[in-house]
C-alpha cells in the first residue's frame, strides 16, 4: 500500500471514529511512519533481513553502510566469496583478533582488515534493514502487504489516544493490531521450521507509550 492509500484509509477511520482533532496531513504521515516502525520492531520478521552488494576500490579500506541498514543489524559480510568476521573497534584498531578477515563499523561506515587489492570485487552485504519514512504519496513501506491493516490500526490508535474520550478506543485498536501481528509471527515460525523464539511482543509496549507522541 503507498503512503497515499494509507492516508486515504486512515482519514476514512477516523471519519467513522468522529474524531474532532484538526489534524495536519504532517500529522498523519507521522503516526503511518511510526506505526510502520513498531510493526518493524514486533518481531525478528524475515523480511527485514536483506542482501546489497558494493564493489571493491583497491586498497580502499571504508565504505559507506546501505541506506537502510539498521543500527547493530550487520549479519556477515563476503568479499570477493571470502567471509569476513566482525570484531569490535577497539580489537580492529589493535590488530587483537585471531581472524584473517575482518570488518568492524564506525558511525556510518565498515572498515574491512585486510583492504581489498584490487578493484570490481564484489563485497556481500547481509544485513538487517529499517523502515526508510515514507515522505511521497507514492512510497511504499519495507512491511508486506498482510501488515497493512495493522498499520493503519496502530496509527488510527495513536489518533484516538489523542481524542478526548476516546483514549480506551485507542487502546482497542493497538491491542487488534498486536494480535494481528502475532498470528502473522506464528505463521512466519511455523513457514521457516523455527523453535524456541517466540517473538511474542509485550502488548502495553504498544499501548501505553506517551500518547502525546507525534
Amino acid at each position: 500500500m503507498q503512503l497515499q492509500e494509507f492516508l486515504q484509509d486512515l482519514n476514512a477511520r477516523m471519519s467513522a471514529a468522529k474524531t474532532t482533532g484538526l489534524w495536519s496531513e504532517a500529522d498523519k504521515t507521522r503516526w503511518i511512519n511510526k506505526a510502520v516502525v513498531r510493526v518493524c520492531n514486533f518481531a525478528k520478521w524475515t523480511f527485514l533481513g536483506h542482501h546489497s552488494s558494493q564493489l571493491t576500490e583497491k586498497d580502499k579500506e571504508a565504505y559507506f553502510l546501505p541506506f537502510d541498514y539498521r543500527p547493530g543489524g550487520m549479519m556477515f559480510i563476503k568479499v570477493g566469496g571470502t567471509e569476513y568476521g566482525k570484531v569490535g573497534v577497539e580489537n580492529y584498531q589493535s590488530g587483537n583478533h585471531i581472524l584473517d578477515n575482518v570488518f568492524t563499523i564506525i558511525g556510518d561506515e565498515y572498515l574491512l582488515d585486510p583492504a581489498p587489492q584490487e578493484d570490481g570485487k564484489i563485497i556481500d552485504l547481509y544485513y538487517r534493514r529499517r523502515p526508510v519514512p515514507l515522505v511521497n504519496p507514492t512510497d511504499e513501506p519495507i512491511t508486506p502487504e498482510e501488515m497493512d491493516e495493522p498499520v493503519v490500526k496502530i496509527a488510527l490508535g495513536v489518533c484516538l489516544k489523542k481524542e478526548p474520550n476516546k483514549s480506551n478506543d485507542g487502546d482497542k485498536e493497538i491491542i487488534e493490531a498486536t494480535a494481528m501481528l502475532q498470528q502473522i509471527k506464528d505463521r512466519q515460525d511455523e513457514e521457516i521450521g523455527e523453535a524456541g523464539f517466540t517473538g511474542q511482543a509485550n502488548s502495553t509496549r504498544f499501548i501505553y507509550r506517551n500518547s502525546n507522541e507525534q
